[in-house]
C-alpha cells in the first residue's frame, strides 16, 4: 500500500492558476507535486521520472489530453485522472482510470487520488489505448465507445500496428510486411480493403476517421 505522504503526483495543465491551485492544495493533502504546462513537457519529464499518479487536463495546447494518454502509456503505467470542464462520466477516456469535472473541490480530488493509489494497478504492457479505442493484446479484444468490436486476426494486427505508433505514416509495403508477412500472397488492394473494413467496424460517430489515408504513401492513426 502507498504511503500518501510520499506519493508523487504529476499535474499536466496549461493554466498557471490551475497548476498553482493543485500544487498547493495537493501538497497540503500530503502529496509531492510536480507540474507540467503541456504534453511536450510532460512527456519529457516522464522520460526521467515516474510519478505515482498523473492528473491530466483534457484541453491543453499542442498535444491535447485525449491524444496524450496513449503516449503516456508508452512511458508509464501510473494511473491517470483526467480533468475537464465537462462533467459527463461517459467522457472517461480509454486508458485513464478516473475523470473529475471542473469545478472541483480539492478534498474531493485528493480523495480520488488516494482511491486510485489503493487499487492494485496491474502491469498493462498488453494494453494499447488510443482515444476511445482500447485494445487488449493478450485476449485480442477491442473496446470502442459503443462496445466490443469483432475484428479478424488480420484487422486486429493492422489496427495494433497503427495505434502503437500514432502519427507515424506506414507505407503499404511496411504494413504488408508487418501484418501479412513478406512472403504471404496478398491481393493488390489487400491493405486498402482491410483498412476499409476497419473503418466500417470502428465507426466514426460523425468525427474524423481514426485511420487517416496519406495519398500515394500509406496510412496513419491520426493525432489531430
Amino acid at each position: 500500500m502507498h504511503s500518501f505522504g510520499s506519493s508523487t503526483v504529476l499535474v499536466v495543465d496549461d493554466e498557471r492558476n490551475m497548476r498553482d491551485m493543485l500544487e498547493i492544495g495537493l501538497t497540503q493533502h500530503g502529496f509531492a507535486v510536480t507540474c507540467a504546462q503541456g504534453g511536450v513537457e510532460a512527456l519529457a519529464l516522464l522520460e526521467t521520472v515516474t510519478p505515482d499518479i498523473i492528473v491530466l487536463d483534457v484541453i491543453i495546447p499542442k498535444i491535447d489530453g485525449v491524444s496524450l494518454v496513449p503516449l503516456i502509456r508508452r512511458l508509464t503505467e501510473s494511473p491517470i485522472v483526467m480533468l475537464s470542464a465537462r462533467s459527463d462520466p461517459q467522457d472517461l477516456i480509454a486508458g485513464a482510470e478516473d475523470y473529475v469535472g471542473k469545478p472541483f473541490d480539492l478534498a474531493e480530488i485528493a480523495a480520488r487520488l488516494r482511491a486510485q493509489l489503493r487499487r492494485p494497478h496491474l502491469a498493462r504492457r498488453d494494453i494499447v489505448a488510443y482515444g476511445d479505442i482500447l485494445m487488449d493484446l493478450a485476449t485480442r479484444e477491442v473496446e470502442a465507445p459503443l462496445g466490443p468490436v469483432a475484428l479478424t486476426a488480420r484487422e486486429f494486427d493492422l489496427l495494433a500496428t497503427l495505434l502503437r505508433e500514432p502519427g507515424r505514416v506506414f507505407t503499404r509495403g511496411q504494413l504488408l510486411d508487418r501484418v501479412w508477412g513478406s512472403d504471404a500472397p496478398v491481393e493488390p488492394n489487400g491493405v486498402e480493403t482491410s483498412v476499409s473494413y476497419l473503418r466500417a467496424k470502428l465507426g466514426s460517430g460523425g468525427a474524423k476517421p481514426l485511420i487517416r489515408t496519406i495519398r500515394r504513401v500509406g496510412y496513419t492513426a491520426r493525432i489531430d
